[in-house]
């Protein structure tokens, strides 16, 4: 089975070390960005340059995770992808928050969502050639608001048209439960589903609940010790659920969507973060290559990889 990179289809055994959810570039609605200019990351050379960072330490794969209305930027996207050909970029399509959804698009209908999706998936995006490879969606705080609900099942729709996988943004990782339930019901294949930053809400009760209905979650808030999470406790967590046997439906990432975070722009940890540093570390706490292998490789090839 094949990924589908924005350059073209990459077959699953050379996808590597991979980042499920990440950003390169985004200019978010002013709703977003005006409160915060931080998530605004407008520079191609940049994320270029911290692209390489990534690929030096290892990396080969990485999910960029601006839909169509979070400033994605098709023609950037292209660029960065040729100018680092040691790393596969697959794009993303479909709608963030209902906050954030003009109203050209919240006032569409379920299959008109639809249709977009499955359009940038096999045919392009923005019309061009170049197509997406992950399906992404997300919904509210504690709350999954009618437009985001129309979303989720545009999303399953366009799944089973196209086969590509669904990621769900998650606010503070909740709601996981309902959003499973509503793809669920729309008949998606909650084995390519996953749920987006699971670990700022480290609730293992909640956890073991949505992994038991299928879906496979993602721990992508690494490198965010301001926020008064240690590491400590996100591997603790990471732990707890291997030793409950849910190893083949978790997945890493760290989701640096703010120039903050990248050292292109003078920040950090950068996207080199999780192979240079994270996997060193889980190696000297006795971690097997195995479960790491599973959770950085194999795991996100079975979930990326669509296309036969």
């Amino acid at each position: 089975m094949k990924a589908l990179s924005i350059l073209g289809p990459v077959d699953g055994n050379e996808l590597g070390f991979t980042l499920v959810h990440e950003h390169l570039l985004a200019n978010p609605p002013e709703v977003l960005s005006s409160k915060d200019p931080d998530l605004v990351m407008p520079s191609v050379e940049k994320a270029i340059s911290e692209l390489k960072l990534f690929a030096a330490a290892g990396g080969k794969t990485l999910v960029e995770g601006s839909p169509i209305n979070y400033g994605r930027d098709v023609q950037g996207l292209i660029k960065i992808a040729e100018s680092v050909p040691q790393v596969h970029v697959i794009a993303s399509t479909g709608f963030y928050t209902a906050q954030t959804l003009e109203d050209t698009f919240s006032r569409k209908s379920v299959d008109e969502l639809a249709e977009i999706m499955i359009r940038e998936i096999s045919e392009g995006m923005n019309g061009t050639k170049y197509r997406a490879g992950v399906i992404k969606v997300a919904v509210s705080y504690f709350n999954i608001h009618p437009v985001e609900e129309k979303c989720l099942k545009a999303a399953a729709r366009a799944h089973k048209e196209t086969g590509a996988p669904i990621q769900v943004h998650t606010t503070y990782g909740t709601m996981g439960l309902e959003v499973a339930s509503i793809l669920k019901r729309e008949g998606a294949d909650l084995g390519k589903v996953l749920l987006l930053h699971m670990d700022e809400n480290l609730d293992l009760w909640l956890m073991e609940k949505v992994l038991r209905s299928g879906v496979n979650i993602s721990f992508d808030k690494f490198g965010r010790v301001r926020y008064r999470i240690p590491e400590e406790k996100r591997i603790k967590y990471l732990e707890k659920l291997i030793e409950k046997g849910f190893e083949n439906q978790i997945m890493v990432s760290t989701d640096m969507g703010r120039r903050s975070y990248f050292k292109s722009y003078g920040g950090g940890p950068g996207l080199e973060y999780l192979p240079k540093i994270i996997v060193p570390r889980l190696k000297e706490m006795g971690w097997s290559d195995e479960i790491i292998n599973k959770l950085f490789i194999e795991n996100p090839k079975r979930y990326l990889a669509f296309l036969p």
